[in-house]
């Protein structure tokens, strides 16, 4: 094969081989990138979703009450070709919303449905659907506050991009082979006149040497190796010529030239060849940055014009708008060109001076969100949200701005207040308005001293006008007779209707009494005129009846101050109506419902309508049952099972309150017999009244009891005294619960801690058990005060050597938490709601199988350390929170810089007490955390006082304080591991 054909097939193939590479890169370049930009814009259209959510539920709607969301979301689906379906799942992972109505309430448990709801960030996945495509998901967490209330998705084909694909595959195979025929010809060109001729020459050249002939010429004209080898070749000629006898004569020194000047001539071959090395690899780098510009240049030109959001480039020197994609020019109505003639001035309603002030904050990054409104080429201003930042355009730093109207949002929003705060029909404030104009009110009269009459408006007679000319007259009277109380009233005072024929008036900046009088005189006068009412072929009247109270005569909140008003006009009714009546206070606590309840108690002890229920009582440490409590019922006829909280108020300082006692504790005794029977053998406790125990004859009739029970042991019963502060003679109940204990029966103070005489009569009277109001216990494990009292409690009764037991035990947590304090004994909810008796077999059976609680002592010291990171994250929050609100010139809500209400304190001083408060370290931790709550109020401080430089420069030493601080609950962690679970259930125990 002759050497100009090698030359070019080697050169062929390592072109083609060269070209194939790059070919596999791009298209695998491409279809990354192409991937990437479908993601990031679904990204995009997700979180504009999420956006027009948050605005909708920072209105106080419930996400499943957003009508229209499934339109919105099809909107989406049809305005981006590539998206295939948009949906909304709530945390159970069911479609609230979707692009597709037939989904709305199908539910997605599969795994990428599962990673969705799991996931606190937004997130991508392949996904293979139902209908057995597969298509990329994008997922955005939905939060209302902190609570997560759902998730939104979005999700396109995979086939849109291998179309994609396949499209820049022929086309890229057409440049590319149009691309190698070209270089292919150019470099056969090349080669053949740079480096194939020459060498032909040479060749013929030395054949002609070899023939002997001497004194040809070579026609070489270059300056090149290949010229500067062809003089050599023209000067060896010569000089063969000349001494070719001498040669002869001389072999073997001509030899050694012959080798030196080969040697030069593989040198020169050695020194071309590197050089066309070097020239190839610059020409290849020129080429791959040349393409990589290229491709650049063309995916941000694609996602700008083809983007289906209205997108800008302004340069921020002037204000001139100088870019604009195909979305803009649709939207604003202008063409291209006259886009592109524009400053922002023309089109933004602010004044220049706010536009530069807002392109500075921007170009700055100090803000990136904008509201702002544009004037269309149709001379309509509509509302716009805007997304802005900094951008590098053709070598200038520029700003891109991302425009969404939200012109119909802001109306809704609008329609949405009006909607919440007025009544439909007759245009008047309705009871979410009326309450807020009332407690306004109210303020200003406590700051001028004037006083506020709230006045209850109900029609007298309008019913019979209802049922005789229809609800359409009667509407229309309904809005004739809020247009005269609007007139009656004076410009300052609010008129409200707040459902039916019912008004409320609200008359502000009353001298007195008179002033008032003189007013709803006028409204009496214009309610009562004749209304014509069928085109004035009828007249009909009507009157009302107003009740009133005046604040701060009156002095309660705006509920009360309503319901007194509402009060006053029943009885301005029951006068004769047509009149009004002022609310007496004084009259109001003469309540006629408590004798009203009374009654219908009396009758509930002679109509046995009373019922008792048990619930049981157990040592949370080794799981025993102790007894049982028998709280009393109300069988109520007509509104059901009632609880004492209902209706033993009733009762107390009464004989009624003596019968009912002696009836619960004679019913107690029988059902603890019945019960037995059944295999129940426990001891039973009843509650009685301080009043009922200081009653004269209590002792007997107990021992008239006992008597009729000889089978009761002692101990099996209890009594658990209420209402110690009610108790007059210390030494007669003394004496009583001496006389009883005689009798074998044991004594329990009931509700510890609630009364401010509980601790005399703990140390007085002979009581056998400490019993903890549940009113602490409940809220133990949020309120570190109530933490502290049952801590104190538990230590009070363990220094006097007196069992306690602890009512409102709510969860498990609730009793590990006492357990660790010491407490043993509990009951509440989290172990059994009170049952009949006939129920409490069962649930003794159920108890021994409850593994929850039968394991729950040797699970008290595990140690994982998860309540602790989550210590520390949240205290990085809380510091991150501070410094941002501080940056952003945002308030801070006081609460937040209290060190016992933040979320780390509540922590702290509730269970993160509970579990570590022994330890050394933890006082540590008490102090730097009061440190750095010190510090923010004193930040805080200077930020209110407009001192913000100087506020802000503290923040340093708030993140050395904050580093510190961490260091030290890492430290309590290793502690805690150090130390084992062993060691920390003794040191626990001993606590």
């Amino acid at each position: 094969m002759r050497l100009n054909r090698k030359i070019l097939l080697f050169t062929i193939g390592i072109l083609a081989a060269l070209l194939l590479v790059s070919s596999m890169v791009s298209v695998l370049n491409f279809r990354t990138n192409y991937t990437d930009a479908l993601i990031t814009g679904t990204f995009g259209i997700g979180h504009s979703i999420e956006s027009l959510l948050n605005e909708l539920l920072m209105l106080g709607l419930p996400l499943e009450s957003l009508s229209g969301m499934d339109k919105k979301l099809a909107e989406v689906v049809d305005m981006n070709e590539h998206i295939a379906y948009a949906t909304v799942i709530d945390p159970n992972g069911k479609v609230v919303f979707h692009s597709q109505p037939d989904l709305v309430g199908r539910l997605f448990t599969d795994e990428v449905s599962h990673n969705s709801l799991k996931s606190d960030g937004p997130i991508w996945q392949p996904y293979d659907r139902f209908d057995g495509k597969h298509y990329f998901d994008v997922a955005i967490p939905l939060f209302d506050g902190s609570q997560r209330i759902g998730v939104v998705r979005l999700g396109f084909p995979s086939s849109v991009i291998e179309d994609k694909v396949m499209e820049a595959v022929r086309q890229l195979l057409v440049n590319k082979l149009l691309t190698f025929i070209f270089i292919a010809v150019v470099l056969n060109l090349l080669l053949r006149r740079e480096i194939i001729e020459p060498i032909k020459k040479l060749s013929n050249y030395a054949e002609s040497i070899a023939d002997g002939e001497y004194g040809r010429k070579i026609e070489l004209d270059r300056k090149d190796e290949i010229g500067r080898l062809s003089e050599s070749i023209e000067r060896m000629s010569e000089r063969l010529e000349e001494q070719i006898e001498a040669l002869k004569r001389s072999g073997f020194e001509l030899e050694e030239k012959v080798d030196e000047r080969t040697q030069q001539l593989a040198q020169t071959n050695q020194t071309l060849l590197d050089s066309n090395e070097n020239l190839k690899q610059t020409l290849d780098r020129e080429r791959d940055l040349t393409v990589a510009l290229s491709k650049s240049e063309e995916r941000f030109r694609m996602l700008f014009e083809h983007n289906k959001a209205v997108m800008l480039v302004i340069d921020p020197k002037d204000g001139s708008i100088i870019g604009a994609n195909k979305a803009a020019e649709n939207y604003y109505g202008f063409a291209r060109e006259d886009m592109l003639q524009k400053n922002i001035g023309d089109v933004n309603t602010l004044s220049k001076e706010e536009i530069e002030h807002e392109m500075d904050m921007a170009r700055e990054e100090k803000r990136s969100h904008f509201y702002f409104q544009h004037t269309l080429a149709s001379g309509e201003v509509r509302d716009m949200e805007v997304h802005s930042g900094p951008i590098d355009w053709n070598g200038r730093q520029v700003l891109y701005s991302i425009i969404h109207d939200v012109t119909d949002r802001k109306k809704a929003e609008a329609e949405l207040d009006r909607i919440a705060h007025y009544d439909a029909l007759t245009g008047l404030p309705n009871r979410l308005l009326k309450t807020d104009r009332l407690r306004q009110a109210m303020v200003r009269s406590r700051r001028t001293g004037f006083s506020v009459a709230v006045c209850y408006l109900d029609l007298d007679g309008f019913k019979p006008i209802n049922d005789t000319y229809g609800h359409d007259v009667g509407d229309l009277i309904l809005v004739e007779i809020a247009r005269r109380l609007q007139l009656t009233v004076r410009e300052g005072d609010t008129v409200s209707r707040i459902g039916g024929d019912e008004f409320i008036l609200i008359l502000s900046e009353l001298s007195g009494i008179e002033q008032c009088k003189q007013i709803l005189d006028r409204v009496l006068c214009k309610v009562s005129a004749p209304i014509s009412i069928q085109g004035g072929e009828a007249e009909v009247e009507v009157f009302a009846s107003i009740g009133l109270t005046l604040f701060p005569e009156d002095d309660a909140d705006a509920d009360i101050l309503m319901r007194h008003a509402d009060q006053a006009m029943y009885i301005a009714k029951e006068l004769g109506k047509n009149r009004y009546h002022l609310f007496d206070p004084v009259e109001d606590r003469q309540v006629k419902a408590h004798r009203e309840i009374v009654q219908l108690l009396e009758q509930a002890v002679a109509n046995n309508q009373f019922i008792l229920h048990y619930q049981p009582k157990v040592n949370m440490s080794t799981c025993e049952v102790m007894g049982m409590e028998a709280l009393i019922r109300w069988n109520h006829p007509e509104k059901g099972l009632l609880y004492p909280n209902d209706f033993l108020q009733y009762l107390i300082n009464t004989d009624l309150e003596v019968e009912v006692g002696n009836w619960v504790i004679e019913s107690a005794l029988k059902q603890q017999m019945l019960m037995r029977e059944m295999g129940v053998d426990l001891s039973v406790s009843v509650n009685i009244g301080a009043y009922h125990l200081q009653k004269p004859g209590f002792v007997k009739h107990i021992q008239e009891l006992m008597a009729s029970h000889p089978e009761i042991k002692p101990g099996d019963i209890e009594f658990e005294i209420l209402e110690t502060a009610s108790i007059d003679d210390v030494n007669q109940i003394y004496h009583t619960l001496v006389s009883c204990r005689e009798l074998g029966i044991r004594f329990a103070l009931d509700d510890f801690g609630t009364g401010y005489s509980s601790l005399a009569y703990f140390h007085r009277l002979p009581v056998d058990l400490l019993k903890i109001d549940q009113t602490f216990v409940r809220d133990m494990l949020e309120d570190p005060q109530d933490l502290t009292i049952v801590d104190s409690v538990v230590r009070l009764a363990g220094a006097f050597d007196q069992p306690v037991i602890a009512e409102g035990v709510e969860s498990l947590e609730h009793g590990a938490a006492l357990l660790r304090l010491g407490c043993h004994l509990g009951q509440g909810y989290g172990i059994a709601r009170p049952m009949p008796a006939e129920q409490m077999p069962d649930w003794l059976e159920g108890w021994k199988e409850n593994v929850e609680w039968q394991g729950l002592k040797s699970r008290l010291y595990d140690i994982d350390g998860a309540d602790i990171h989550a210590a520390i994250t949240s205290h990085r929050d809380w510091v991150g929170n501070l410094i941002e609100a501080l940056q952003l010139d945002c308030s801070i809500p006081p609460a937040q810089l209290d060190s016992k209400h933040c979320a780390f304190g509540r922590w702290f001083h509730g269970v993160g007490y509970v579990q570590y408060g022994h330890l050394t370290v933890y006082n540590e931790i008490r102090k730097i955390h009061e440190e750095i709550h010190a510090l923010g109020h004193e930040m805080v401080g200077l930020f209110s006082q407009g001192h913000r430089d100087l506020a802000l420069s503290r923040v340093p030493e708030l993140e050395l304080m904050r580093d510190r601080f961490v260091g030290k609950l890492e430290t309590l962690y290793n502690t805690l591991e150090l130390m084992g679970q062993s060691d920390v259930r003794a040191v626990g125990e001993s606590h």
